[in-house]
């Protein structure tokens, strides 16, 4: 549960006066990462001091526990460990981030917070590591196979090939694989199912596996096309329903992958239209922002 404070910040005008104090933002930050009390990040105790003094750092504690009696502050353990920038920058930026309907690119973030692009794009990458998941998607799962990107620029070292001549432009594609969890509850307003979305480099049955056995429940529905890999991987499942998109079949009663197809493009438009470009090394630290985003989305009507 938020503190009452950021329940309130509504406006960019109400995000301004909230984080305004360092102080008050450390102490926000800290009764979101502590909802049941200051926690040691080392051994769990529960009992922990802060440490006063002229040269102590603001928000330093200290573990009462004799085996342990190490200090830390909140962002200890957390992807915000060790900076140096104020709290309120943090919290400034994370609140920027989440509010924006498709994300904010590095740039955009940096002109906004007063911070050069290089600072904004690790604080950007560390707010996505907050966003990832893990809870195993249940009910029925929607699967599919889309590609990112596209071909690569032209170089005068690299001709276009041209009549007579053999070999073809190298690709810069990606393959992702995206899972959709359908709602269980289809009441308006009821949570419209959670997510996943992972880089597959070599697409093959093993990876696609192995990421099925750590991101989807083994008691789940399946529905996929006829894809070789989700044939395979099917069985290992209690239901696996198929459409053939190669037979231009794309709906057969409930049957069918149009969640995971409009996952698919929103992730291309907002690659496309926020950050124009991503790094293949740092793709799924994007792609878990998108799906977080498209988690929350809700149930409109039947």
């Amino acid at each position: 549960m938020l503190p009452d404070e950021l329940q309130k910040v509504r406006t960019v005008r109400d995000m301004v006066t909230a984080f305004a104090d360092d102080s008050g933002c450390r102490s926000m930050l800290e009764a979101m990462v502590w909802p049941g009390g200051r926690q040691c990040p080392f051994c769990g105790s529960t009992r922990s001091g802060a440490i006063g003094g002229r040269w102590a750092r603001p928000g330093l504690y200290q573990c009462g526990r004799r085996e342990c009696r190490k200090q830390f502050t909140v962002t200890t353990g957390t992807p915000l460990h060790s900076t140096k920038l104020p709290i309120r920058t943090w919290l400034t930026a994370m609140w920027l981030i989440l509010q924006s309907d498709k994300g904010l690119s590095s740039p955009r973030l940096a002109e906004a917070l007063g911070v050069s692009q290089p600072t904004a794009w690790r604080i950007g990458h560390a707010v996505r590591l907050m966003l990832a998941q893990d809870k195993p998607l249940d009910g029925m799962v929607e699967a599919d196979i889309s590609y990112l990107g596209g071909l690569p620029r032209h170089h005068a070292d690299d001709p276009r090939p041209g009549r007579g001549r053999k070999g073809q432009r190298r690709t810069t594609k990606a393959s992702m694989l995206g899972l959709v969890e359908r709602p269980a509850d289809l009441t308006p307003g009821a949570p419209a199912g959670e997510v996943r979305v992972r880089t597959v480099p070599s697409g093959s049955n093993v990876e696609i596996g192995r990421m099925f056995e750590t991101t989807i429940s083994p008691d789940a529905h399946l529905i996929s096309d006829e894809a070789k890999a989700f044939v395979a991987i099917g069985t290992a499942f209690p239901a696996h329903d198929t459409v053939c998109h190669k037979d231009r079949i794309y709906v057969r009663g409930t049957v069918h992958t149009n969640g995971a197809d409009g996952l698919a493009d929103r992730i291309r438009r907002t690659v496309l239209g926020v950050f124009h470009h991503i790094s293949p090394a740092h793709a799924d630290l994007y792609l878990d922002e998108i799906a977080w985003r498209w988690s929350q989305r809700y149930v409109t009507g039947r």
